[in-house]
């Protein structure tokens, strides 16, 4: 009995003790504690806050605020910039600094007509790429530099014909002399590369010697009837008596034999295809003295053809120039630049061979600047 009264003692105390703790946090509204942006209502003996709209403070800038009226919620969006709208978006939360284009404006981020970069260096880029070769200017519709290339003009990367050389602009146009005589050296400039086309398979102008002949008497005796003598400042050949000399080791089918020469005396044999075995030979020969001229052909050492004699020239003291041509059996011969004989071999034609000069008896004669040219069909005339 004793026991139960205890325990039921011990609940009183407890149901006691628990309401003794329970708080109350208001009455009315007005206990409530006040917040900025934030109306408070006493529920249930409890405050309940809801926030306030378009309420300088709630930390959001809200339709109507702007940092003059509400600096704790909004940003200041004046960005000092003259050519731009500065506003604030409060669906983005964000400040907006819109070009203003309708007007020219510096600053507006756009590089428009009558702006330079002089006037406006904020809108506009420096065009000047330093390279006094080009035209700068600004592209106001794309909105770029343009730089354009003048033509003529050294230093433009460009060879410009009719304009520059090597000589007169090499920062240009390339030096295209690959020091061989036997070149043509030209720049072409559609290309804008350099040419060294292969014109000639053999020059001699004796100025480095003679190591490329060999001299010899009518016997094949090694001779010094032909050497080099000086001729008013130049080096010449000079051959005299029945003596040759050849062009050593050479030979061609088709080509172009060319030489300056001056007759002191009687006359000589131009040999074209000339080929020797021994005492042996086969070859063309132009015979020129002062007033004639012939062809004919040698098929062996004791052999000789007259093809065409007594062609008329009149040779004076001075220096002329011999040429002949041949292609296949065609055979063209000038002299000082004049076509003097035509001719077509039809019986065994000669097709190859080297070149040769031949004094006859009493005889001499000078010589100088020997071509043997490279030749086209193109170079023929016939009949």
């Amino acid at each position: 009995m004793r026991r139960s009264i205890g325990v039921l003692l011990a609940v009183l105390v407890l149901a006691v003790f628990a309401s003794g703790c329970v708080e109350t946090e208001c009455e009315t509204s007005a206990d409530c504690l006040t917040k900025t942006c934030f109306a408070a209502q006493c529920t249930d003996n409890k405050c309940v806050y809801s926030s306030i709209t378009n309420c300088c403070g709630n930390e959001i800038c809200e339709v109507g605020e702007n940092y003059t009226g509400c600096a704790a919620d909004c940003p200041n969006c004046d960005d000092k910039n003259s050519c731009t709208v500065d506003e604030y978006d409060y669906h983005e939360q964000k400040c907006v600094n819109t070009p203003i284009l309708d007007v020219v404006c510096c600053g507006n981020g756009v590089c428009e007509t009558g702006e330079t970069y002089s006037n406006c260096a904020r809108d506009c880029q420096n065009c000047d790429d330093g390279n006094e070769c080009t035209k700068d200017s600004y592209d106001y519709h794309a909105q770029k530099c343009v730089n354009e290339v003048i033509i003529p003009c050294c230093g433009n990367g460009i060879c410009d014909e009719s304009a520059e050389t090597y000589s007169s602009c090499p920062a240009d146009c390339p030096n295209c002399d690959d020091y061989n005589r036997l070149t043509a050296d030209s720049f072409n400039y559609t290309a804008q590369k350099c040419e060294n086309v292969v014109t000639h398979y053999f020059i001699e102008d004796f100025e480095s010697g003679v190591q490329n002949w060999m001299f010899h008497d009518i016997e094949g005796k090694t001779t010094t009837a032909w050497h080099t003598t000086m001729e008013n400042s130049n080096i010449v050949l000079r051959g005299t008596g029945h003596n040759w000399a050849k062009l050593e080791g050479k030979s061609w089918t088709n080509y172009i034999f060319k030489a300056r020469f001056k007759i002191i005396n009687g006359a000589m044999h131009f040999n074209y295809r000339f080929n020797s075995e021994g005492s042996t030979f086969t070859r063309y020969m132009v015979g020129v003295n002062n007033n004639s001229m012939s062809l004919g052909k040698s098929t062996d050492s004791t052999t000789h053809i007259n093809l065409v004699g007594g062609t008329h020239v009149q040779l004076d003291e001075n220096w002329h120039t011999f040429e002949i041509r041949g292609y296949d059996n065609i055979l063209n011969v000038y002299i000082d630049d004049e076509l003097l004989i035509k001719y077509k071999d039809t019986e065994s034609p000669i097709l190859s061979g080297g070149v040769a000069f031949e004094t006859l008896d009493n005889s001499e004669f000078l010589l100088d600047d020997v071509e043997i040219k490279l030749i086209t069909e193109e170079d023929m005339t016939y009949p």
